[in-house]
């Protein structure tokens, strides 16, 4: 028995060494390899167990900046068969951090927390770049993890003090999505937390991009009169003065 012990620790010792002394290039090599002409990584520094780099992630509309991204191999997730690491990242007005990892046949997060100037996230949803949306948006999820289709978990975002430059109603008010999967499409809630645009919906999301939502969108308050060249954009009105909301993509 003292032997099979020494021989494991001398196994463990052995990987643990091999991992500090994997530059961190190895893993910036994985990273653009796992998404081909989507992520570029440079100025890498560290090694696998703890390092930093600057990154740059291709989107529909342009490309997110990060000046640094810290990651720190999490070991004990090993056993449970996935390679871990909490991150850090911070850029161009996007901040957060969590724990990402990888099994044999899905991602998984846990405890993000993340924080954007909303100007910074255009590149994600081009088309909204003409209004060009302002605020900030605040990202948390406990625990989500997804494969090629489907997805577990909770999210939710809120964009807080939101504004957009085709409206003098400033800020719009605040609102709640809310995102809760068991394994097939994420079932999604929308709704507003203050303001004077009232907007309400419920959809779906199935990954990598079938969004579906139905919803509507009405004015209340001293502002209601001042909102009605937005919403006569969003949709014609309805005899009780709401706006009917649909959003489909792919």
């Amino acid at each position: 028995m003292r032997a099979k012990a020494m021989a494991a620790l001398g196994v463990g010792a052995y990987v643990v060494f091999l991992v500090l002394a994997t530059p961190a290039s190895f893993l910036v090599a994985r990273a653009r390899a796992a998404a081909p002409g989507r992520i570029e990584m440079s100025e890498a520094s560290g090694s696998l167990w703890s390092g930093a780099a600057r990154a740059r992630i291709a989107a529909p509309g342009g490309h997110l900046l990060f000046d640094r991204i810290e990651w720190r191999l999490v070991p004990s997730r090993l056993i449970a068969g996935r390679i871990a690491f909490d991150i850090k990242a911070a850029g161009h007005g996007i901040f957060g951090h969590g724990q990402l990892a990888r099994g044999f046949t899905r991602w998984e997060l846990r405890d993000v927390q993340a924080t954007a100037e909303v100007e910074s996230l255009v590149p994600l949803a081009p088309l909204a770049a003409t209004w060009r949306p302002e605020g900030t948006i605040e990202i948390s999820s406990p625990a989500l993890d997804w494969g090629d289709d489907d997805a577990r978990g909770d999210l939710r975002a809120d964009w807080r003090n939101a504004a957009l430059s085709i409206s003098e109603v400033r800020p719009l008010g605040s609102y709640r999505l809310d995102a809760h999967a068991e394994g097939g499409p994420a079932q999604l809630t929308i709704a507003t937390t203050d303001g004077a645009l009232r907007i309400t919906g419920r959809g779906t999301f199935t990954p990598p991009s079938a969004l579906r939502v139905s919803g509507e969108a009405r004015a209340e308050g001293a502002q209601a009169k001042a909102l009605d060249p937005l919403l006569d954009l969003m949709g014609p009105r309805r005899p009780d003065g709401a706006r009917a909301l649909e959003i489909r993509t792919n």
